[in-house]
């Protein structure tokens, strides 16, 4: 008989498929990017049971309660599951607690698409922690069975930080749960789709820019304080002119957005090729299109939006912190468009082949491998 320990679709030679039920606190941005790729590439079975995004302390601190009502009134908690799939802004330890006894004895696997340790500040604000965020998402991972990071920085960074909150916590033994929080932890990239289109009026812009001698930059962040934004401006004045960049603004825009990028349009003026949102076909028209990648983030977990980027071809411009050098061979860190004279070529093709486990299809098996890892189904 064949061995079907390492398939994902069977367990111990029987036919059975392994049931995964998600739970998904803030169905959007790259939430929802990961858990849609999970859909479409994955082999397991799959339910997901998912919160729009609100205001995130709430969200982190309630919504296991409004994600088991909502499980109860679709019917998915009284199924028969192999494996519970939580990310980052549920509290698991509640949501177990709150499950019916049948589910909470299930394996369940943690995703951290971001920690609270590190998260910035926002702006106006001063940068003390919310300790209890922070415990939340320590209680989190104390209830897991398995914790999957999208970054080495993501873990090493809540480590950093969790160990700073725990030495304020009378009586808490911060090295035996920081150690435990190790122990079952791994590194798993999100899965990023490749930007495969192509737009006439990009193109043509592009095509026109180019023309001018402008090199063009990707900026693909969402409009807010922790991107970034008077840095980039800052970038703008200093090189903007003389390096002849031409922009491309992309990203979610809010209603309050910041000073910093109007600031920089009007300094850029016709050099702003775009501004602001763009539907799928042209965002990714502009990625091929694009000479660079910019980054001037506060924070970036994993950075889903430039590894976009880096897979449609643009070369990163992006700073030697947080997770952007585990991203790149280490001949393209530190890499600008002033000082760049190697082979472009040889370079992207470093790049793809460094960030081929963050392809959708390797990805989401290699997610998929873990989670067979910790079902029942696979012990010995």
């Amino acid at each position: 008989m064949a061995d079907t320990s390492l398939d994902p679709m069977s367990g111990h030679g029987t036919d059975k498929t392994i049931r995964v039920l998600g739970f998904e606190g803030w169905d959007s941005g790259s939430h929802r990017a990961v858990r849609e790729s999970i859909v479409r590439h994955g082999a397991l079975d799959w339910q997901w049971i998912t919160l729009p995004p609100a205001n995130w302390r709430w969200r982190l601190r309630l919504g296991a309660v409004d994600l088991v009502e909502a499980g109860h009134a679709e019917g998915a908690l009284v199924e028969a599951w192999d494996a519970i799939f939580v990310t980052s802004l549920v509290s698991l330890s509640d949501l177990v607690a709150l499950l019916p006894a049948s589910l909470a004895a299930v394996p369940r696997i943690l995703y951290m698409h971001e920690n609270q340790a590190a998260y910035p500040a926002a702006a106006g604000r001063d940068d003390q922690r919310d300790a209890h965020a922070i415990a939340t998402n320590l209680t989190s991972m104390l209830a897991a069975d398995r914790i999957i990071w999208n970054s080495q920085w993501n873990h090493d960074s809540f480590i950093t930080g969790a160990a700073s909150m725990l030495r304020t916590a009378k009586g808490a033994v911060a090295g035996d749960m920081l150690r435990r929080v190790t122990e079952r932890s791994q590194v798993i990239w999100p899965p990023v789709e490749t930007p495969i289109n192509d737009d006439d009026g990009v193109l043509h812009k592009a095509s026109e820019a180019h023309d001018k001698g402008w090199r063009l930059v990707v900026w693909p962040h969402r409009w807010e304080h922790d991107k970034g934004p008077e840095a980039l401006l800052t970038i703008e004045r200093a090189q903007g002119e003389r390096d002849r960049i031409g922009w491309i603004l992309l990203g979610q825009q809010f209603d309050q957005q910041p000073a910093a990028l109007a600031a920089l349009r009007e300094s850029a003026g016709e050099r702003v090729l775009h501004a602001g949102h763009a539907v799928r076909s042209q965002y990714e028209a502009w990625l091929r299109a694009a000479d660079w990648v910019c980054s001037t983030a506060r924070h970036e977990f994993f950075g889903i939006a430039v590894v976009e980027a880096l897979l449609a071809g643009c070369l990163p411009w992006l700073p030697e912190r947080l997770s952007y050098p585990e991203l790149l061979p280490r001949d393209c860190i530190g890499l600008s468009p002033a000082t760049f004279r190697g082979d472009r070529a040889a370079m992207q093709a470093a790049i793809r082949q460094h960030l081929q486990p963050a392809t959708a299809t390797e990805a989401v098996m290699s997610l998929e491998s873990a989670v067979t890892a910790t079902s029942p189904l696979f012990c010995r």
